[in-house]
């Protein structure tokens, strides 16, 4: 499912070496102590939630609210997990697309596992974040987990330098996962409740089959297009985008987001088109649901789980105490924890 994504503001700039060589053991030791203790799938299901990862890459070390924190951390736990023979390896980093299939394909062999249906995942989740679910963020980094269990996780983060925030999202599954009906089950984020566009979402179902619907009824899409003169669809479809969509005759919805050039104008103006021709409007309702931060524009907190909140902060006091490093730096990480104003939340400060 997919678990979440978070809104953080654009930092650029790296750790500092020692920090990060840090950072990679920490991370390792903390991976090892969650699956010794809770299995590979907890620590899959803990990555994948964004309040725990946030907190995850806190005790790191690394600044909590920057966006520098998925980067580096996601980096550390790389390098961490594919040292270690633990059954759990990533793939993936940022602007490094071109190498992602080749990598899950690699982890694969080594867990004896079908890496084509991973790697068919790892590209449909970067087009339900990036194309199916049209928030305003372009995808700039993608992590792929791997569990030899089959079970998988994707972190990857899309950019919106108009706003000057990076989102993050987070999403899990196994090698049977479905991933457009509803598979968002918790959003933080900081300006959620805006009108976007939503076609990985049930609400979105109709017009999906409809936009199949269209595509292979053998009509061809023009006669859609142009049989509503008063609307002028055609506004919608250059040359080279008919083109492409001649040539495809799609049997599901993910088949046709897999489609090469067909990107989110593309899906954006289909979904159009087919709520026109057959009735069947998409959800324009943004699935974020709760923020990390202290409010949003109007200075009023989002709603903050919080069990989920004592939960993570209790799980983490435990892992850190189990760490095999000196006193003073679990007293760090602890003080880490403690401190951030993030997690520092009090009843008064939640909408609950």
């Amino acid at each position: 499912m997919i678990k979440g994504t978070a809104d953080l503001p654009l930092h650029w700039g790296k750790a500092p070496e020692w920090l990060y060589k840090k950072m990679v053991v920490l991370a390792g030791q903390i991976a090892y102590l969650i699956v010794e203790d809770k299995g590979k799938d907890e620590f899959l299901k803990k990555i994948s939630d964004p309040f725990w990862f946030q907190a995850f890459g806190s005790v790191l070390g690394f600044d909590w609210h920057s966006s520098g924190l998925t980067t580096v951390t996601m980096a550390a736990l790389k390098e961490a997990l594919n040292r270690n023979e633990i059954g759990i390896k990533v793939a993936g980093g940022k602007g490094s697309a071109e190498k992602i299939p080749a990598e899950i394909i690699k982890i694969s062999e080594t867990f004896n596992l079908n890496g084509e249906t991973y790697v068919k995942f790892s590209r449909l989740s970067a087009k339900v974040d990036g194309v199916a679910v049209q928030d305003g963020y372009s995808i700039y980094q993608h992590w792929f987990i791997i569990s030899e269990n089959k079970s998988w996780a994707v972190i990857q983060q899309g950019l919106n330098e108009e706003k000057g925030y990076a989102r993050r999202y987070h999403i899990t599954g196994d090698d049977k996962k479905d991933m457009l009906n509803d598979p968002h089950s918790g959003i933080a984020a900081l300006d959620p409740n805006r009108k976007i566009l939503n076609l990985a979402t049930k609400e979105s179902e109709e017009n999906r089959k409809a936009t199949l619907e269209m595509l292979t009824a053998g009509r061809g899409l023009d006669s859609y297009i142009y049989g509503v003169k008063s609307l002028h669809l055609e506004r919608f479809f250059d040359k080279r985008l008919m083109k492409i969509i001649s040539k495809i005759n799609p049997s599901t919805y993910e088949e046709l987001l897999l489609t090469k050039g067909i990107g989110a104008k593309a899906v954006r103006a289909l979904a159009l088109t087919a709520a026109v021709i057959y009735g069947t409007e998409p959800s324009y309702k943004d699935p974020a649901v709760f923020s990390f931060a202290h409010g949003g524009k109007d200075g009023v907190p989002y709603p903050v789980d919080r069990a989920l909140y004592e939960t993570t902060i209790k799980y983490l006091q435990e892992v850190i105490e189990g760490l095999d490093t000196d006193q003073e730096d679990k007293k760090k990480m602890l003080k880490r924890l403690s401190s951030n104003t993030w997690l520092n939340l009090t009843l008064k400060d939640l909408r609950i």
